[in-house]
């Protein structure tokens, strides 16, 4: 049997994928110990590159070869700018995160990557480009918060835990990263070296960024999985 090429892409780095998913940042959040100072810092950073974020997204609207996609892309922008986006500002308020941390933060370097990957794949001007980068970006975080909850059997009470996973689990989300999938099967192909390489940069960025969460406040960084309740 032919493999789909999402599922090939993510094999060829599966590695740094599992990492990503089971990293110690998603398990502390799931389990409710995972500190304020971590989430917070990893907010901020979060936030640098949600601009970003839009281009991309903007970008993959523009160059999308069909309506239906357009279309697709088009619903997902309302639901970034509604539900994430409120997300944001009440852990901000709770944080009593200032706008000078918001607008001038130190960047770490997996938010300068992220940042600068966003930025070339726009520049591509190809909507497959842009498909596999997205695809990483929410596929990655439905796995690990379908993974560590055991699909949602085992889920952290605490609202900024909880928020967190809800929006990256919900029945709207989950639809919109089979979209993602779908379309990266349909204009990908195992064998284009190019577009595998963007999609393990992506990955390889995402899994720094749960590491980057710890450095500089005097926790451990270490981004081995940790025994969690959820390991089955």
């Amino acid at each position: 049997m032919t493999m789909h090429v999402y599922e090939s892409y993510r094999t060829a780095c599966k590695n740094e994928w599992n990492a990503a998913v089971n990293h110690r940042f998603n398990q502390e959040l799931v389990a409710d110990t995972l500190a304020d100072d971590v989430l917070r810092r990893y907010l901020i950073q979060d936030w640098q590159y949600t601009s970003g974020f839009y281009s991309l997204l903007g970008q993959a609207i523009a160059s999308a070869d069909l309506l239906s996609s357009k279309i697709r892309l088009s619903r997902q922008l309302g639901f970034i700018s509604n539900d994430e986006d409120t997300y944001f500002h009440d852990r901000f308020e709770q944080f009593n995160v200032s706008h000078a941390e918001l607008d001038n933060p130190q960047l770490t370097p997996s938010s300068l990557g992220i940042t600068k990957l966003y930025a070339d794949t726009v520049q591509t001007r190809s909507y497959a480009d842009a498909i596999a980068v997205l695809c990483v970006a929410e596929s990655l975080y439905l796995d690990w918060a379908q993974t560590l909850t055991n699909e949602g059997r085992n889920v952290p009470r605490k609202e900024q835990n909880l928020g967190w996973i809800r929006v990256h689990r919900d029945a709207g989300f989950k639809n919109w990263v089979d979209f993602l999938i779908q379309e990266l099967n349909r204009l990908g192909s195992p064998n284009n070296e190019e577009l595998k390489s963007r999609f393990a940069r992506a990955v390889h960025w995402e899994l720094a960024f749960f590491d980057d969460a710890y450095r500089g406040i005097g926790i451990p960084q270490d981004s081995g999985a940790i025994i969690s309740n959820h390991d089955s």
